[in-house]
């Protein structure tokens, strides 16, 4: 195929051809007229300047001027020299910027020359009118002065002075200053009138004043001379010169440059004409190929067409299979597209589904407005996907939960949402027969378990007579094996409560020091049975906020642990202390073989020995180092473990130290029982008034003994509280008067007073409960309340379980207290024996027949009942806000089978604060439930 030149070749070549035109034109070289014009321009400014200058010396030599030098003339000048600011074009913006600078200096100094003019002049006549009076200075000094030399020297300065303004220079001045000298050694041998010698004073000063104008007159016409603006005009012509020849140095590499820019164009106009010629040629070759490719590429797109067919066919059939609805929502809300199984979960066939608003569909009219809005925020949600639970609504009317999964998808046209359904009615199916499985593996595993426990405890501690040495053996292997049964449980429910989030932790300041005490005294028997030694190292006083039984539990498994995996005579440290961020550090390092390295990572896990020695060896359920660990991450921390070979272990966590601990007091209720003041002084009323209140006593104060008749008269209260320092009367007359009276003959009365009054032996018991002493001991005042209001007689104890065996089991270990223990079954017999007969102690199970434990203690809360002591004995794991709700007076919370017997009698003794010491000397029989 022959080359051939296209029209676009044609243009190109004709477009190059008028570029290489207009650089030739623009590479010619400028005019000359404007550079001759403004130099001869500038020339004519020089020689002006220097004519003006030459006429200023003639005029101060005396001379005539041939051009003049007045104010006109200096107009003239510097009206030529603003005219030169108009420069010739060819100058740059830099050169123009110079050029007007040097400009503005010469003008600068052609105005100075005219102010020195000017003040040399005026300098001029002052000299003038000086040497004119001169003669009459010295005539009038040589009349003042007698003959001798002074009058000679005086009449001879005249010619000296008149010479010398007339003269200029250094000479003239010397002879001036001789002439002075010789006047003054004349004056100095001889005498002289004071008139004569004032004449002689004037006569220097104005000989002094004319020498000094004259040498000031020279100075400004030499200041003239020297700084004149003819200089400036010369090196204004050599700027111009100097910015012309740049110029022109410019142009010229301009033209060099242009040049080159042709040549570079007709070489690339000559290639791209060669290279379009060749294009030409193998045009017609590409055409054909592309027409083979192009049928080529006919045949992709139909095989690439069937194929997206195919998989949108099996997206559709993913679609229409899903177990999980989806729906499709337009930018509206509106659903666009409905699958099969949102179809099933909402029971709604999809041509009805579609064009309906999604939220008005899916959500039920019941469902709270921060829930629903939870749903449009994440509709609405831009980015990323949102996933809640949510209850939905069925076309029938039923609701199930759902949930519901929203996602925005960005394609092509308008943005649209696609939303995930899942039916969660099986899985909350499950979730309830597992809570209802733990629940019965909570009460019903441990509250025999307990009784278990109890029984063979009490088998062990004698209760029913000694037991022969194997028989003994039995029950503490079995009593043994129940602790580890009851262990295990616990362990399983405490994971399922960390693993479900239900595990509240009771967050409290707890200092590092009673933490490890307390964990090491826990601990004390187990290591010396095993031979080991236990050791604290708490540095510092170091504090952390948690929950105080969780942390001695975590400590208690790790030093446990290293009590079981350390040899005899070894020695297991238990320390804590800052670490360098600030927080607090614990760690249990023992002496024991250490872990391999490739056990760690599963050291943490469920039901995980290091071996099966060391299972049948050491014991233990595998779960308590996976318990710990979620303990420590639930209080922000989490358990390493350094191992060395053959060096022991160290495991160890960090919590936040407690910078500032603020714990704030619990609000407390007040009690149905009152409790009259009788006292005139304010301070101890506000005294016994806020300790009462805070124990939940509602008080009364009657400031006179007249207010007080009137409120017992008014409302009986159940005890009585006097000062015997009323100003009104006397007070053991009141009380004797309120023995005799039989509605107030068993009114509980307590007296303060500093000490006893006199005749108060003699009344004493029979008038009053007790005397306390001022100021006030808080503890004695409540027990000695508590005591006067409490029916006498033994310690009684309501136990109440609905299991007979635990019932049965708790009596007899307060029975061997000296309590007296009356039983209920159910919550309502528990309510009506508290009614009958007010125990001083509740112990009470909460899962109970008729009325639970909730009901039995709100019922309690509504009669004088709400300030007995109580102790919540159940295997129900209670959370925060159920231990708020299942408190009355002092109140302790135990878990069956997780608190041992030796904490369960503790607390009975602490509740009942000395009552046990008070029991009649004939206990009464146990008293059965109605």
């Amino acid at each position: 195929m022959e080359p051939r030149l296209s029209k676009r070749s044609a243009a190109l070549a004709a477009g190059a051809l008028v570029l290489l035109c207009a650089l030739f034109i623009l590479g010619r070289p400028g005019s000359t007229a404007d550079h001759d014009h403004y130099r001869t321009q500038l020339r004519q400014l020089r020689v002006a300047t220097s004519e003006l200058e030459q006429d200023v010396l003639r005029q101060r030599v005396g001379m005539a001027q041939l051009h003049g030098s007045s104010d006109r003339d200096f107009d003239a000048l510097a009206a030529r020299a603003r005219q030169l600011r108009s420069a010739p074009g060819f100058l740059p913006a830099e050169g123009m910027r110079s050029l007007n600078a040097s400009l503005d200096t010469y003008l600068r100094v052609l105005e100075g020359s005219r102010a020195i003019l000017a003040e040399a002049r005026g300098k001029d006549q002052q000299l003038a009118a000086l040497r004119e009076a001169f003669p009459g200075v010295i005539a009038a000094t040589a009349a003042a002065l007698p003959q001798g030399a002074p009058r000679a020297h005086v009449e001879g300065m005249d010619v000296d002075v008149l010479l010398a303004s007339r003269a200029p220079g250094e000479a003239s001045g010397a002879r001036v200053e001789a002439s002075l000298a010789r006047l003054a050694r004349a004056r100095e041998q001889q005498p002289l009138a004071a008139p004569a010698i004032a004449s002689l004073d004037t006569l220097e000063a104005r000989t002094r004043e004319l020498m000094a104008l004259q040498r000031a007159t020279d100075a400004s016409f030499q200041a003239l001379l020297d700084h004149g603006a003819t200089g400036e005009a010369e090196r204004l012509i050599t700027t111009y010169l100097q910015l012309q020849e740049q110029s022109q140095a410019r142009a010229e590499r301009t033209r060099i440059v242009l040049f080159g820019v042709c040549l570079l164009l007709v070489v690339y106009v000559l290639v791209v004409l060669v290279r379009l010629a060749r294009a030409s040629a193998a045009l017609g070759e590409l055409n054909r190929g592309l027409e083979a490719r192009v049928a080529e590429r006919t045949q992709a797109l139909s095989a690439a067409s069937a194929e997206a067919r195919a998989s949108d066919a099996r997206k559709a059939a993913i679609l229409e299979a899903s177990p999980d609805g989806i729906v499709v929502l337009d930018e509206s809300g509106r659903v666009a597209e409905f699958n099969p199984a949102a179809a099933s979960h909402f029971r709604l066939p999809s041509a009805r589904a579609v064009g309906a608003d999604f939220l008005s569909l899916a959500l039920p009219a019941s469902l709270p407005a921060s829930q629903r809005e939870a749903v449009h925020a994440a509709l609405l949600q831009e980015s990323g996907a949102a996933r809640l639970e949510s209850p939905c609504l069925r076309a029938d009317g039923d609701v199930f939960p759902a949930e519901l999964t929203f996602a925005r998808v960005h394609a092509d046209g308008p943005p649209r949402t696609t939303v995930f359904v899942r039916d969660l009615t099986e899985r909350k199916a499950v979730e309830r027969m597992k809570n209802e499985f733990i629940s019965t593996v909570s009460h019903e595993l441990r509250t025999p378990l307990t009784s278990i426990r109890g029984s063979l405890g009490l088998l062990e501690n004698g209760i029913v007579g000694e037991l022969p040495s194997q028989a003994l053996d039995m029950v503490r292997i079995a009593r043994t094996n129940t602790e580890r049964l009851i262990r295990l449980i616990n362990d399983i429910l405490d994971l399922e409560k960390m693993e479900s989030g239900m595990l509240e932790l009771k967050l409290q300041p707890q200092a590092a020091q009673d933490l490890v005490e307390s964990t090491l005294a826990g601990v004390q028997g187990m290591a010396e049975t095993a031979h080991v030694t236990l050791r604290s190292d708490v540095e510092g006083a170091p504090q952390v906020k948690g929950d105080r039984d969780r942390l001695i539990q975590v400590l208690t498994n790790l030093v446990s642990n290293a009590i079981k995996f350390s040899p005899q005579g070894a020695s297991v440290v238990v320390a804590a202390g800052f670490t360098a961020d600030g927080r607090v550090r614990f760690s249990v390092t023992d002496q024991g073989s250490g872990i391999p390295e490739e056990k760690l990572p599963r050291l943490f896990g469920r039901f995980q020995q290091l071996d099966a020695s060391d299972t049948r060896s050491k014991g233990g359920t595998g779960l308590g180092l996976a318990i710990s660990q979620a303990i420590v991450e639930q209080h922000g921390g989490r358990i390493d473990v350094s191992s060395p070979p053959g060096q022991g272990a160290t495991f160890h966590f960090t919590l936040e130290a407690l910078r500032a601990p603020s714990v704030a007091p619990l609000p407390r209720d007040e009690s149905r029982h009152n409790v009259l003041i009788v006292t005139a002084d304010t301070e101890l009323s506000a005294l016994l008034r806020g300790l009462l209140s805070h124990e939940g006593y509602r008080v009364v104060r009657a400031a006179t003994l007249t207010e007080a008749m009137q409120a017992v008269e008014h409302a009986l209260p159940d005890a009585l509280l006097v000062d015997t320092q009323m100003p009104d009367g006397t007070v053991l007359d009141w009380v004797h008067r309120l023995r005799e009276q039989p509605r107030t003959r068993e009114l509980p009365v307590l007296a303060l007073a500093g000490r006893s009054q006199q005749g108060a032996k003699d009344a004493g018991t029979a008038l009053l409960v007790d005397w306390l002493p001022t100021p006030v001991d808080e503890t004695r005042l409540l027990k000695t309340l508590r005591y006067a209001m409490r029916q006498p007689g033994q310690a009684r104890v309501l136990v109440v379980d609905d299991d007979a065996t635990t019932r049965r089991v708790l009596c007899a270990q307060f029975e061997r207290l000296g309590a007296l223990c009356i039983e209920a079954a159910d919550g309502e017999s528990a309510v009506a024996l508290a009614r009958d007969t007010p125990p001083d102690l509740i112990v009470l199970d909460v899962g109970l027949p008729r009325l639970d434990g909730f009901e039995v203690v709100d019922i309690l809360r509504q009669g004088k009942g709400r300030a007995t002591p109580l102790i919540v004995f159940t295997g129900r794991e209670l959370s925060r806000t159920d231990q708020r709700q299942l408190t009355l007076g002092i109140t302790r919370h135990l878990t069956k089978a997780r608190a041992s017997e030796e904490e369960l009698v503790a607390s009975v003794r602490e509740l009942l604060n000395g009552l046990l010491a008070r029991r009649d000397a004939a206990a009464g029989p146990r008293k059965a439930m109605p």
